[in-house]
């Protein structure tokens, strides 16, 4: 690993109370497009900035440097090869010395202000984590949780998105020195296993939206670096990370997180997103034979029309896939005879 850089190495500039870690990986376009969203926040209100290149070879460290030359107190870091999304997180978490870190995705933006809202909550709060709303995100209003079980069962699914969650550094020290974290949730493990040693933990949901998808990721449809293996992080992985939590919490608050995925709007194994796993061949009777105990616990839809889907052939349901579901009722009600409404 190459370290360019440390967050105060100006003299006039003291260390952060919170640094935005951004880990990325040949998203050089999009990632450029998240940080002209953080630098210029973040150097108007002396938040730091630390970048994790995992082997890129899109020219994203040449980007990096050229960044820096404009915002000399940024981090940047670089690996050179690719080691796995968990330790490219965990490196660039552990290299800040704030107090708080707001990992995020190289594919999502801040929203103006909401460094300034963060940092203002903080400052103010002192909570110990903060948990953001995104532009897909729930409903809730804002409101304080003091209660870590509570806290999993209502929001546990939506902290899979990597920039919902701001906590202490100092949760991912905790965790590793107790189990490896999951492969692709650790702030996930390292949120929830920190909630669990504090007496009386308090998280603030914020209600308001603070980050939301790049324009280029948008326009291009890119959704996660998960893309291709749907089943196996939001099933086994996302099981797994989620069993491996502490005592603390009951198998039925774990469970009802595992589902909780699932059971969101558009949620990645409700049955619409099963219909279309199928239709792209990542979902097989093989599959749900072999991890059956997770995908039964993750998945919305009832296991018995899991299964059906599984063996449907695909090229029965690739045309679904293409037509609005009002256009396909109605071409049903049509076909049927059956009067409208």
């Amino acid at each position: 690993m190459e370290l360019l850089g440390k967050v105060n190495e100006i003299p006039d500039r003291a260390t952060p109370l919170l640094t935005v870690c951004i880990p990325t990986h040949n998203r050089r376009i999009m990632l450029e497009e998240c940080l002209a969203s953080v630098l210029p926040q973040a150097d108007a209100l002396g938040v730091g900035v630390c970048v994790s290149d995992n082997g890129s070879s899109d020219g994203t460290w040449q980007a990096l440097e050229t960044l820096k030359l404009q915002y000399p107190w940024m981090q940047i870091m670089r690996h050179t090869r690719d080691i796995g999304f968990r330790d490219n997180l965990t490196g660039v978490v552990l290299s800040t010395r704030s107090h708080y870190v707001w990992p995020i995705g190289d594919k999502l933006v801040l929203l103006p202000g909401a460094l300034e809202f963060v940092i203002a909550a903080l400052a103010r709060l002192h909570p110990d984590a903060v948990v953001v709303k995104t532009a897909q995100g729930d409903s809730r209003v804002e409101r304080v949780y003091s209660v870590p079980q509570g806290c999993l069962v209502e929001i546990g699914g939506h902290t899979t998105v990597l920039g919902a969650t701001v906590l202490p550094r100092q949760a991912f020290i905790d965790v590793l020195h107790v189990q490896p974290l999951s492969r692709d949730f650790p702030q996930v493990v390292a949120l929830f296993s920190y909630l669990a040693s504090l007496r009386a933990p308090q998280v603030l949901a914020v209600g308001r939206v603070l980050i939301g998808s790049g324009k280029s990721a948008d326009e291009n449809h890119v959704t996660g670096y998960w893309t291709g293996r749907a089943l196996t992080t939001f099933g086994r992985n996302w099981y797994d990370a989620v069993m491996s939590l502490p005592a603390l919490y009951s198998t039925n608050d774990k469970l009802q997180a595992v589902r909780s995925c699932a059971e969101k709007k558009e949620g990645v194994l409700c049955f619409r997103n099963l219909v279309r796993l199928r239709a792209q061949g990542q979902l097989t009777l093989q599959q749900l034979n072999a991890d059956q105990v997770p995908l039964r616990a993750a998945v919305s839809a009832p296991w018995w029309s899991t299964v059906i889907i599984s063996v449907v052939p695909r090229w029965m349901l690739r045309p679904v896939l293409y037509v609005h579901p009002r256009q396909m009722l109605r071409a049903m009600r049509r076909r049927l005879g059956l009067p409208r409404g």
